[in-house]
This record gives structure tokens, sequence and C-alpha cells, in this order.
């Protein structure tokens, strides 16, 4: 039987390999991506130098994402070492002796920014750069009318290319988690990858209109490039929840939350939906099966975003609005939450010197 300092070596190395196998993963797709496009306007643009600049700015993401990947490794495996130190110290902390006996010391606030910020900021530096390739593009006049399906490097491989930022965002997201299957942040890093990876398949679908021409008015072409380009903005809230001191601010998320069904609803579903029905039913256009996810996602989230703003209002005003509503969340104040490292989270009695409490338990 191994020890436990073995075992915490033998899984520290495992992880250690899979980070590197993330990090390898994210730059060897960011290259192939970034040669691509850049084949496509080199192509167009063969008697300039300008777009060989490209590939110093793909070179400058793969350093940034090497650095992120970097900074969370050496975050989640102090934390880690951390959680066994308290495990074996106490049962329990509130918040601030938690954090004090941690000993959270950031250039930054991670209040405000997150424990891991870079996650979200490499990622919004990626989408700058892959955006702007895209943009030229499609802005560029004919360069999109004249990619056949008989070309090697045609409109399906372009669009297989920009659909790689998914698997990108794949790789970002798992590499800033060591969650135990189960556990919160688990499940949220699971349906947080498949959400934007599908949203990020949609904005694709979207853009592929201008690829077949179903789209012939320039100011209908500009209105479609900039929505698809948004979809791609949008994960960044995802990952910045993420960086989230481990879900300890619930009404925090809950605003990243509110914010990010508000856009998504506002600047993807509504107006994707809207252009494939006046697609549809003006120009005979063939329906797309995106139509009814668009369908789908404005359902799911004018249910769940109507209590989520109930919730926020509550906590602002000090109402007691969710008083009758089942879905109400569980609150707690500082000074009464405390932090249990049991496997599920629940209420129980905790003896105090001073006093017997019942107190909501949180899960780190």
């Amino acid at each position: 039987m191994p020890s436990n300092s073995e075992a915490w070596c033998l899984c520290g190395s495992r992880r250690l390999i899979i980070h590197i196998l993330d990090a390898a993963t994210i730059i060897i797709i960011v290259g192939i991506q970034g040669g691509i496009l850049n084949y496509y306007l080199i192509k167009y643009y063969n008697e300039s130098i300008a777009p060989y600049f490209y590939f110093l700015a793909d070179l400058f993401t793969m350093i940034v994402f090497a650095g992120t990947l970097t900074t969370s490794y050496n975050y989640l495996t102090k934390k880690q070492a951390i959680d066994e130190k308290l495990k074996k110290k106490a049962n329990f902390f509130t918040p601030a002796r938690l954090i004090q006996e941690v000993e959270i010391n950031l250039p930054w606030s991670h209040q405000r920014l997150g424990v891991i910020p870079f996650s979200y900021i490499s990622w919004i530096v990626y989408v700058i750069i892959m955006l702007s390739k895209v943009v030229v593009i499609f802005e560029s006049p004919g360069l999109i009318e004249h990619l056949s399906d008989k070309d090697k490097f045609g409109p399906n491989v372009l669009k297989l290319t920009i659909a790689l930022a998914s698997l990108v965002f794949l790789s970002l997201v798992e590499g800033h988690n060591w969650s135990k299957r189960g556990s919160a942040r688990y499940s949220f890093v699971t349906s947080t990858c498949a959400k934007n990876g599908i949203e990020m398949f949609d904005g694709v679908t979207f853009l592929a209109m201008q690829m077949e021409g179903k789209v012939k008015e320039t100011g209908f072409k500009d209105a479609i490039l900039a929505l698809s380009s948004f979809t791609f903005f949008l994960p960044a809230l995802s990952l910045f929840k993420l960086s989230l001191l481990d879900f300890a601010s619930e009404k925090a998320c809950l605003q990243v939350t509110v914010l990010q069904n508000v856009l998504r609803l506002t600047t993807v579903d509504l107006p994707f939906l809207a252009v494939r029905l006046y697609l549809w039913m003006y120009y005979n256009e063939n329906a797309s099966l995106f139509l009814m996810k668009n369908v789908f996602n404005i359902i799911i989230i004018s249910r769940t975003l109507c209590p989520d703003l109930r919730a926020l209002a509550e906590d602002h005003f000090g109402t007691h609005l969710l008083s009758s509503s089942p879905h109400r969340l569980p609150r707690a104040d500082a000074e009464d939450a405390v932090l249990n490292f049991e496997p599920d989270g629940k209420e129980e009695e905790i003896e105090d010197d001073s006093e017997a409490k019942k107190r909501t338990t949180i899960n780190l």
C-alpha cells in the first residue's frame, strides 16, 4: 500500500502530464488554425507582406496561453496542498478565517477579478486576433465568393478552421479544473464546455450563410458578421465565473450568470432566430436545425432569468420577493457561513466554544 505522500506525488505527476497535454493541444490548435486563416489572407493579398505579421500575432497568442496554463498549474497545485493541510487542522472554517489561513496574496483583487484572471484574459486576446482575420476574410471583396468546394482550402475547411475555437476553449477550461467528479465546480465545467461549444458552432453556421450566398445586402452581411463574432466573446464570462474563488460568492456568480443569459438572449438567440426566420419566409431558404436551438434557448433562458433577477433584487433591496418561491437560492451571512470539507454540502449542528448554532455549510 503506497503512503499518502506517494499517492499525492503520483496524482500530481498524472495531473502535470494532463496539464501539459492541455497546453500542447491549445498551442497546436492555435498554430493550425492561425496557419490556415493566414493562408487565405496571403493567397488573396499576395502582393502584400501585411498578412505575414499575423504569424507574429499567433506566436504571441501561443505564449499567452502557455503562460496562462503555467499560472493555473501553480495555483491549482498550491490550492491542493492547502486543502490537504486544512483537512488535517480543522473540520470547518469561516470564509474570513479560511482566506486568512490560506494567505491569498495576489497583485490584483481576487474578489473582483478572480484568482486566475489570465484564463479569460488569454481567451479574449485569442478571440480578438482570430476574429480580426475572420473579419478581413469576410470583408475582402470576392474572397468568400470565389471559394469553391473543389478547392483544397474551400469553404468547408474555412468553417471547420473557425470552429476549432471550441476545442481551444475546451482545453483551456479543463486546464483550470482539478475538481472532483460530482462537485459543483466539475458540473459547471462540463456544462459550460457543452453550452459554449454549441454556441460557437451556431455562430459558425450563421457565418456560413455568407459563404453559401444566401445574403446579398451589404448591411445584412455586416450584421451577421458582427453577431457571429460576438458569440466567441461570450465564453469569457464563463471563464470569469470559473476564476472566482471556488464559487465562494454566490451573489457574484449569480450576477455573472444573469449578465451572460441576458447577452446570450439579446445578442445571439433572438437575432439569430429573427434572421433565420427572415431568410426562410422571404427568400425560401431551407430552415436550419439551429433555428429550433435558438427557440429552445430562448425558452430556457426566459424561464431561468426571471427568478435570477428577483433573487438579485432581493439581495440588493433587502426585500423578500422570493419568500413564496420554491426555487429560492439559499443565502448565508459571512459570519454564519462555514466551509466544510465533507463531500456533500448540508445543514448541520456545529458545536462552538461560545454557542451552538445552525449554519449553512459550503463546499470548497
